[in-house]
């Protein structure tokens, strides 16, 4: 089966709040619910929860710093399946607002989740919440499920 944009949506309508919670085994400092395990499952992406656990050294260091509890992930994906991964925040730099500081951004010269028919770019967000700060324990979730 190959999923569709339709898909996508079907996981986003039925996801709005999650009973469990999940974790792999390697990361103790990041959980993500089961919307996430549906897209993951569903779209056979569990590559954006590793990518995620990939940078939440990033994610800590600025929790350090900034005290920051929530992100935003994002994958802007083109009509060549060519695009970036990036987490990113808002707040005050100096006394400029910013409504997106990036915490890390990888480009991806493949992703294989499906685009909307009508635009060049296609995005996808998700949160990421912090759940606990002793110790520190981010949640991973989707925008339905905020």
């Amino acid at each position: 089966m190959i999923a569709t944009y339709k898909d996508v949506n079907d996981i986003f309508s039925r996801n709005f709040g999650s009973e469990t919670l999940y974790k792999r085994n390697y990361c103790n400092n990041l959980l993500y619910t089961e919307g996430i395990l549906d897209f993951a499952q569903t779209l056979d992406a569990h590559w954006l929860i590793n990518t995620v656990i990939s940078y939440m050294p990033d994610i800590l260091k600025t929790y350090e710093t900034e005290e920051e509890s929530f992100f935003v992930v994002e994958i802007t994906v083109d009509k060549n399946h060519q695009g970036y991964f990036e987490i990113y925040h808002e707040g005050w730099v100096g006394n400029d607002y910013h409504e997106c500081i990036t915490v890390a951004k990888q480009m991806i010269p493949f992703i294989d989740l499906p685009t909307k028919d009508d635009e060049e770019v296609t995005s996808y967000k998700f949160f990421l919440e912090l759940s606990s700060v002793n110790p520190i324990v981010y949640t991973l979730l989707l925008s339905s499920e905020h």
